[in-house]
């Protein structure tokens, strides 16, 4: 999965996180997160160092301290509407965690995210034209701006309504 875009949903008013899949159905999935843990997923996005930790950033350092590595983030199920994530160590030591924690942390250490298939089964929807990989920039090879993205994220945001995502979380 990659971070396509983060955003706000009209309709909410509350910030959505758009993860895409690399590979196969190119899915999206929406993830409705606060305001603070969006601040702490864009800070990330954007590699920028913040003179004193977040939480997240504190708990890699607790982590790197102990000679461990974050590898993974796995978004594991979505239940009454909540997702559920986990963070893998090295060593195969699982973390249960919130996707938008889980999400700010793998991006800071560069870790890779993925989603179980019955968690995009459930509350992905097919990927969204203007989004990814299929725009015709992308097909004459060339990759579409972050800010292009956004802004055909946002015309997106302001045509969809809430069932077009399914769940939420």
């Amino acid at each position: 999965m990659r971070v396509v875009a983060l955003g706000r949903d009209p309709m909410a008013v509350q910030p959505v996180l758009l993860l895409q899949e690399t590979g196969g159905r190119r899915r999206v999935l929406p993830v409705w997160v606060g305001v603070p843990e969006a601040t702490a997923i864009e800070l990330a996005r954007r590699h920028v160092e913040l003179p004193r930790p977040q939480t997240h950033q504190l708990i890699l350092d607790v982590v790197r301290a102990f000679s461990r590595r974050l590898q993974l983030v796995r978004i594991t199920m979505l239940r009454d509407s909540v997702f559920h994530a986990e963070l893998v160590f090295d060593g195969e030591t699982r973390v249960s965690a919130r996707v938008s924690d889980a999400v700010a942390m793998a991006l800071h250490v560069g870790a890779r995210i993925e989603a179980e298939d019955a968690v995009l089964d459930e509350a992905a929807v097919a990927e969204v034209g203007m989004v990814g990989p299929g725009d015709d920039e992308e097909a004459s090879g060339e990759t579409p701006s972050e800010h292009e993205e956004l802004e055909r994220f946002r015309r997106f945001l302001d045509d969809a309504s809430p069932e077009d995502f399914g769940g939420s979380g």
